[in-house]
């Protein structure tokens, strides 16, 4: 890892979850971290640990508020993180939000967010990226389980079609990469049942508690660690996928 000391990251829903766990662990292999959020609470705090200040950290990260799902907010934080850090080394894509009702009723919403804001997220990356002549640039998507299977519970079924559609453009963007000759590696991370704050904004307490305490999950710093490990390869390996999941889940 320490081919990536100083180097820029962006991560955008970094505000919690994997997003905030990944924030964590690049700040502490020491680079320079933009998280990107609609709520920045967790990250000012961060901001402003008293041990992280001593140890330096907190001049390394850069909370960004923006709603992903705006392109005028989006273009606006990539034209800071140009003028400001000059380049982007890795982008860990992991912004989303999950089903609260059924497909019927919630659709645009989640297709704004988990796909559109995806990819246009993985396309300003690659600009920069090529503008600036950047080497060795990482792209990791964070999708989902629910990228390979569709499950019988309607909030999840446009969750899951999104899912499918990230891990597609994936792939489409990897595809492009090789035909234009673009030297950026591009994966994806596709979590199973993760102890995050998406079930409890998404469904309430209520399901989450039920579902922490009847099925196996992990936590948000083991996907992290699966970043680190993709981070730690050499440049002529390529990881297209990390599936990983709680020990004794079904899917």
């Amino acid at each position: 890892m320490d081919k990536w000391c100083d180097k820029v990251a962006l991560v955008t829903g970094g505000n919690s979850g994997i997003g905030l766990a990944t924030v964590e662990l690049l700040l502490d292999r020491h680079l320079k971290v933009i998280a990107i959020d609609k709520y920045l609470d967790k990250l000012e705090t961060l901001q402003k640990d008293d041990q992280n200040i001593e140890k330096g950290k907190s001049k390394k990260l850069f909370p960004i508020k923006a709603d992903l799902c705006k392109e005028e907010e989006v273009t606006k934080a990539f034209q800071w993180i140009e003028n400001n850090l000059g380049e982007i080394n890795l982008l860990v894509n992991n912004a989303g939000m999950g089903g609260i009702t059924s497909l019927l009723e919630e659709w645009k919403l989640m297709l704004g967010v988990n796909v559109v804001a995806f990819g246009l997220c993985i396309t300003e990356t690659v600009k920069l990226m090529r503008k600036t002549k950047t080497s060795n640039g990482i792209i990791i998507n964070i999708t989902s389980n629910l990228s390979h299977f569709v499950p019988d519970y309607p909030p999840f079924h446009f969750y899951s079609a999104t899912k499918h559609a990230a891990k597609a453009l994936v792939e489409g963007f990897r595809q492009e990469f090789l035909s234009l000759e673009i030297p950026i590696r591009i994966t994806s991370v596709s979590p199973g049942f993760v102890k995050t704050g998406i079930i409890r904004s998404s469904l309430g307490k209520n399901v989450e508690k039920h579902l922490y305490e009847n099925y196996p999950s992990i936590c948000p710093q083991e996907i992290a660690s699966a970043i680190e490990y993709i981070l730690s390869t050499p440049p002529d390996v390529t990881i297209r996928e990390i599936a990983i999941g709680p020990t004794g889940s079904k899917n």
